[in-house]
């Protein structure tokens, strides 16, 4: 297993080692306003927010820790028709399975150069406004009529880290489908069989790089840092833990084909309570008041470069 030598005594210690401070400490973050729609957002064809209800965003999403250096990065939306989103929102209302002609996202991205981030709205720097297409001649969305609906567009970031992440792996569409898929789901049970011995140590290792990406694109502080891996012990903490069955997944690829996960689907049909979201989860009691809860993890792994498909890790 890779990073033996480090545990939760040491991994504090260890990711702060890594993580540098500057002078300048550029942050990038995603606005969205959705209309008619629900999304799902990718930066670099990772995701970093989905939204499948009618509530407008108010805090945007910082998406620094799928920036890996700098130059052009993407954004890819997605957008899904409403569904059933109006009548859970207000208890009437039809099922709606196309885009409609009035849909839309407008997307800024924005950024701010401080390390501590100001509340104040002219400390935002506007790198970048999107509106989603429309058809020629027509303020009608292009996608209307359509069950789903994907664009893409660039923007260029400034950011005083570099990251190697995911940019190394292997182009994993390539290799044939059935036998990855077994691999994946080889690893995935793996996972869950650690996180079912509690063996948070092993787990830690597993998970150690790509929270170091993130700490150093976040540039966070020890307690930040602190408050990572104290989450991850939290979870040994809670009562009664029923890991549920690997299933009903999609084999799903990121990060132009170098990541790939197991993801409960998107497109409609859907099961509402997975929607989108990791194929290993558990419920738990919560100890305080002893109510039924459940957690999903995302668990996205990669290919080194030259390395055979047993060799599939976590990102970095």
């Amino acid at each position: 297993m890779k990073n033996e030598e480090i545990t939760f005594e040491n991994v504090i210690e260890k990711t702060l080692e890594k993580v540098k401070h500057y002078e300048k400490e550029s942050q990038y973050f995603i606005r969205p306003l959705q209309n008619n729609c629900v999304y799902e957002l990718l930066v670099n064809d990772f995701p970093v927010y989905k939204d499948y209800g009618i509530e407008k965003l108010g805090t945007p999403i910082n998406i620094n820790g799928v920036i890996l250096q700098s130059g052009p990065q993407t954004v890819t939306v997605r957008l899904y028709p409403l569904g059933d989103a109006l009548k859970r929102a207000y208890g009437e209302g039809e099922t709606i399975t196309t885009l409609l002609p009035k849909t839309e996202m407008k997307i800024k991205v924005v950024k701010y150069e401080a390390f501590n981030i100001s509340d104040e709205l002219e400390d935002e720097i506007v790198v970048k406004e999107h509106t989603s297409p429309a058809k020629e001649d027509s303020e009608e969305f292009e996608g209307a009529g359509l069950p789903y609906y994907e664009y893409t567009f660039t923007f260029n970031a400034e950011v005083p880290y570099k990251n190697e992440g995911w940019s190394n792996g292997e182009n994993l569409t390539k290799f044939e489908k059935n036998e990855l898929e077994g691999k994946v789901l080889s690893y995935y049970k793996m996972y869950k069989k650690l996180h079912a011995d509690k063996k948070l140590d092993n787990i830690i290792r597993l998970e150690f790089d790509q929270e170091l990406r993130k700490s150093r694109a976040l540039y966070k502080s020890r307690q930040d840092i602190e408050d990572v891996w104290n989450e991850y012990k939290s979870e040994f903490d809670f009562q009664n833990l029923e890991y549920q069955p690997i299933e009903n997944y999609e084999l799903s690829f990121y990060g132009n084909g170098k990541v790939v996960c197991l993801k409960f689907p998107s497109k409609e049909p859907v099961d509402r309570r997975h929607r989108g979201k990791g194929a290993f989860w558990f419920k738990f009691k919560r100890s305080v008041n002893g109510s039924k809860r459940a957690r999903w993890t995302n668990i996205y792994l990669y290919l080194p470069k030259g390395q055979p498909l047993d060799s599939l890790q976590m990102i970095p």
